[in-house]
């Protein structure tokens, strides 16, 4: 019967290592069951992260075309500008040439107003002399 008693200690010895093959596999399992759910932690983070990146990036495009739409507005606005300028400096240049112009009749009607008044001057001692002459009060 040693034999039966070796052969259920052997039994033993290997339903002990079973057991402790058996305990160490479901620690085993229970890691790899902790590591997927850090690696679904990690995987929802990623896709969070992605999610933000992609939102950051429309973001920033929505930005570039706002920034085009107010560039492109600017130029506009810069044409518009030089051309109320140009219009602006024709308009000065007209004003230019009517005050020349009134500068030239002003003074044509100044030198007729001199010639008018030294006619008066003149013609106001023919009239002096005239009435003095008639009185009798010429010397």
């Amino acid at each position: 019967m040693p034999q039966t008693e070796e052969r259920i200690n052997a039994i033993e010895r290997e339903i002990t290592g079973i057991r402790s093959d058996v305990r160490l596999q479901n620690a085993m399992l229970i890691k790899c069951g902790e590591q997927m759910s850090d690696l679904r932690t990690g995987q929802h983070e990623l896709r969070k992260g992605q999610e933000e990146l992609l939102t950051i990036t429309t973001d920033l495009r929505a930005g570039q075309e706002e920034l085009r739409a107010t560039t492109a507005d600017l130029r506009a606005g810069q044409e518009e500008l030089r051309a109320t300028t140009a219009d602006l400096r024709a308009g000065q240049e007209e004003m230019r040439e009517t005050l020349e112009e009134f500068r030239s009749a002003f003074s044509v009607v100044l030198d007729e107003v001199r010639q008018q008044k030294a006619w008066r001057e003149e013609f106001s001692d023919k009239v002096a002399r005239v009435i003095a002459k008639s009185e009798g009060l010429d010397s």
